[in-house]
């Protein structure tokens, strides 16, 4: 069994994108808990809202660095 944290982390570095977000939602969960099947679907539902309107045009991205330049004009 691997208890040295270093190799842990060694290992888990090696794993494969899907696996690591695998562990990454055990540990997390591990932590906080599990999370509310409602909470996560309507996450979902929104993540899935938010690309469509960027697929139409009815939404677009900007970069940090101009929002927060933007932001700091206004104020």
């Amino acid at each position: 069994m691997i208890t040295d944290l270093k190799e842990i982390e060694s290992s888990a570095l090696n794993l494969s994108k899907k696996e690591k977000a695998r562990l990454a939602d055990k540990l997390l969960q591990s932590i906080h808990g599990k999370i509310d099947p409602e909470i996560e679907q309507a996450w979902i539902d929104e993540v899935q809202k938010r690309k469509e309107s960027l697929k139409s045009g009815e939404a677009s991205l900007h970069s940090a660095s101009d929002v927060l330049s933007e932001a700091r004009k206004r104020l």
